[in-house]
This record gives C-alpha cells, structure tokens and sequence, in this order.
C-alpha cells in the first residue's frame, strides 16, 4: 500500500501513526539493509514500508535517517528475577527489586523479548503483570516457571520418580509456566558437569516430564552439560537444548533431524573464566572450569557448521542486565558472520518462542518491536551496544 493511499484511506487515524525515517533499515537480518525508508507504524502493527522519507499529515514522525534500524533483539534464556544462588538470605522482595530493575534494563539495550528460564518462585508472574497493565516498563517476558531437577533446592523443583515428576509438572503449569525446563545434567559449576558426567534423570521420568507437557501444549528445554545428558534427552520431544558444551556431533545430527533449537549461552563464559584465574580457586575447579571456556566456542562453531539452528540467550541475571548484547558479540568472535548472528537474536529467537508471525523482523502487518542503534552493527559488531532507539508493541520506551 503506497504512502498516499494510506493517508487517504486512514484520515482519521492519522494522529494515531508513527513514521520512522530509517537511513538504514535491516528488514530481515541476513538479506542486505535497505537505505532510505519509512516505516509506517499504527497502533502496535507495522502498517507498511515505502521507499524514500514520507510523511502523513497529522503523523508524528520519527528521524532515524543517520542510524541503523532493525527489529527488537531476543534473549532466549535469561533469568530476570533472581538474586545471587549463594545467597541464603534472599527473599521474594530481593527477587521483585532485581525483576524490576533488569526489565528496564534489558528494554533499554533494545532487547524486546526475552524467554525466562529459572525463577526462584513465582515473583516473575507478579512482575510479568506489571509490565503488561503499564505499571513498570520492561520486555516481553515469556516465563518458563521454576527449574525441575531431581531434588529440590533455591531455584529448582523436585522430579524424583514418575508421580513426583508427573506433578512437578502439572503444578509448573498451574502456576503459570509457558515454558518447562529440566536439568538434565549437573550445573556447571558442579563437578559432575564434566564431559563424562551422566545424566541425572531416568527415562521414565524425563517422559512423564514430556508427556505432561505435551497434555498441555507446553514447550519443553532442557539445561545440558554432559555428553550423555544432550543424547539422552535428544531421544524425547524437547524444544530447545540450552548449553551443550560437550555435546557430541551424534547429538547435532540429532538436533537437525528433530529440529530442535541450540541456546548456547556463551556469555558467562567471562565469569567462568575469572573464577578459574582467582587465586583462591580450588584448583580443581580452576581446571574444570577452564574446561568449558575452551569447549564452548568449539561446540558452537560446529554446530553452526553442521547446520543446527541457533538462538541467542544469555543465562544472565541481575549483573548481567543491559549487556545482553555481549552474547552477540561472542557468537561473532568465535566465527560466526554477523549476518547470521543476528539472524540467530531474531528471526531463529523468535521461532523458537512462537512468534515466528508476529515478531522478529520488519514486515508488513507484524508487531512494531523495532530498536535503532548510532552505527551499523554490520560494520562493527560492537554498535550493537549503542541502542539510541527502543519502540515496543508499537509504543515508545527510549529515544
């Protein structure tokens, strides 16, 4: 629909339209930017883009002709309202403070949507309504409930048998879970999180796990570490695998053949890596530590290599919040084109999510979640930090 049709056809809406000049527009990420274009913008719906600057009486007009303009980022696995595991002391409050002060956080770095895997109780929901009845501002949050393991501590539920697992579950849904993720291995900073480590579940309980979820239209992501624990879990109708660091090509084929999505999470690869260095480090763990700072980027080259989809997810909390974007920059740094990176923070997160219709580019009749950055991140991979711009579900949060 061409600029002045629109204008004679919506009169009335007009002063309900926004049109932001982009001097460069990536549309789609991983086809080549357009320069010089209009987004026209109604309600929360991206109406159309016509070439060149247009204008609509009584349209606000946004000027982002010297930026680079592109779709709200995704951050696929985050942890928005949590305070420190180690801390014994911390409570609901702690958790609601971090949850308000991350959402703004995040929104401002331009990331839009964000997939929350691992609450401590059930703050994030309280915090989930206030963003969407206008009372704080943050992302979309897509909530995936409490952690189930096999026993139950700070930030995990318990799964020990099939009845235990069968209601864990129902219950994670009852509370609102739109997600359920499993721990499939050892945390990482356990030492049973080796290469060799097996998996903590039996079969039987990681398919009531999955059936329950199935019953109930529930995606399923599993935390994996070990070898063992990526093909076990791999033989069920998972979603998304989250770490994989020494996961075997056996498993990638595995992940190609079923289609399930990789989330590597390689931005706390940094604190990994400092604790290995800290001279008070047990020595046992410095090693083990070192372990996954030299596998990681090797298990993320090989499965972008081999073809296994790719999102983007940080595994942050409160002290990572507004540099989601580092997971970006590491994907890059370890190989992979930026063109294909951001592919991964959009179009691949949002199909992950189900909202592969809706969100993740720039395109006629989807949601206006769109961000602007002070240079193109298709040059310099570091302009990703420099969001000037943030428009959410066709609303305004920075500019």
């Amino acid at each position: 629909m061409s600029a002045v049709s629109y204008a004679q056809e919506n009169e009335q809406k007009a002063r309900e339209v926004s049109i932001i000049h982009a001097g460069t527009l990536l549309s789609i990420a991983g086809e080549e930017p357009l320069k010089m274009q209009s987004i026209i913008v109604e309600g929360n719906k991206i109406i159309s883009i016509e070439a060149g600057y247009v204008e609509i009486a009584g349209a606000r007009i946004v000027d982002m002709r010297d930026k680079f303009v592109m779709a709200g980022l995704f951050d696929s696995h985050i942890h928005m309202a949590e305070r420190d595991l180690n801390n014994p002391l911390a409570n609901a409050a702690d958790h609601a403070l971090m949850g308000v002060k991350n959402s703004r956080k995040v929104l401002m770095a331009g990331f839009t949507t964000v997939r929350d895997l691992g609450a401590r109780d059930d703050t994030l929901y309280k915090v989930i309504d206030a963003i969407e009845d206008g009372e704080i501002i943050g992302p979309r949050i897509i909530p995936g409930g409490i952690i189930i393991g096999v026993e139950s501590r700070a930030n995990g539920r318990e799964c020990n048998g099939i009845e235990s697992c069968r209601k864990t579950t129902r219950d994670m849904i009852k509370e609102g879970a739109q997600w359920i993720k499993i721990r499939s291995s050892c945390r990482g900073g356990q030492l049973c999180a080796n290469e060799d480590g097996p998996p903590i579940f039996f079969d039987d309980e990681i398919q009531t796990i999955i059936d329950v979820a199935k019953k109930y239209k529930i995606p399923v992501a599993t935390h994996s570490h070990t070898r063992d624990s990526s093909l076990q879990v791999l033989k069920y109708d998972i979603r998304s695998l989250e770490h994989g660091t020494f996961m075997k090509e056996e498993a990638m084929d595995m992940m190609i053949e079923k289609d399930v999505i990789f989330v590597p999470t390689m931005s706390n690869l940094d604190e990994t890596s400092a604790r290995a260095h800290n001279p008070e480090t047990d020595p046992i763990f410095a090693t083990h530590s070192m372990k996954f700072v030299e596998r990681q980027p090797k298990t993320l080259l090989k499965a972008y290599e081999k073809g296994v989809k790719i999102a983007t997810g940080t595994d942050g909390r409160g002290r990572n919040a507004g540099t989601n974007y580092r997971e970006i920059e590491y994907f890059v740094r370890t190989g992979i084109p930026i063109s294909e990176t951001l592919k991964m923070a959009t179009i691949n997160s949002a199909e992950l999510l189900g909202f592969a219709d809706t969100l993740g580019t720039i395109e006629e009749g989807k949601l206006a979640d769109i961000i602007a950055m002070d240079g193109s991140p298709l040059e310099k991979i570091e302009n990703i930090r420099k969001v000037i711009f943030v428009m959410k579900d066709g609303k305004i949060y920075k500019e």
